[in-house]
């Protein structure tokens, strides 16, 4: 999946996320939406360390387990993403284990300072050693989710 794909999915899943977040009484302003690919080293890593904390499971048998689930979506042709609201120290444990260069998680966590700006979210994407990260508001997020035309390639 490339960044604007997982960006752009962060973006679809964002009105319901931080609509979970309200209603458990938290400020969304105080989170990151972030979005990466589940058959990433990161992905792995995030989705075993899960299970580990839900299941009380092995870390070794929760690693298998992640990559038996892999391997099967790919043999579906699907693919897994992983796209949590989190705190931003937990975006900076997430960037620290990542591929990504030094100056950008720098520039990463000086984004991060503060809350976001009244009305606007945190979005992030990370594919391997590419971030796209962004302060949205809500108009834009209602605009990326406005339905495509349908073409008739699309009902071939």
């Amino acid at each position: 999946m490339t960044l604007d794909e997982l960006y752009h999915h962060a973006l679809t899943i964002l009105p319901d996320a931080a609509s979970d977040l309200q209603r458990a009484g938290r400020d969304p302003s105080e989170y990151v939406f972030a979005s990466f690919d589940g058959g990433s080293e990161l992905g792995i890593a995030f989705i075993a360390s899960d299970l580990v904390g839900a299941q009380h499971s092995d870390p070794m048998c929760a690693r298998a387990e992640v990559e038996r689930m892999i391997a099967s979506a790919r043999g579906r042709g699907e693919e897994l993403v992983v796209s949590v609201m989190i705190g931003k120290d937990v975006l900076g444990i997430l960037l620290a284990a990542s591929r990504v260069d030094r100056p950008t998680r720098a520039a990463m966590r000086l984004w991060l300072e503060g809350a976001a700006p009244r009305g606007q979210y945190r979005v992030v994407a990370i594919n391997g050693d590419q971030v796209r990260a962004r302060n949205v508001e809500q108009s834009e997020i209602d605009h990326e989710l406005e339905p495509e035309p349908i073409s008739m390639s699309m009902l071939n």
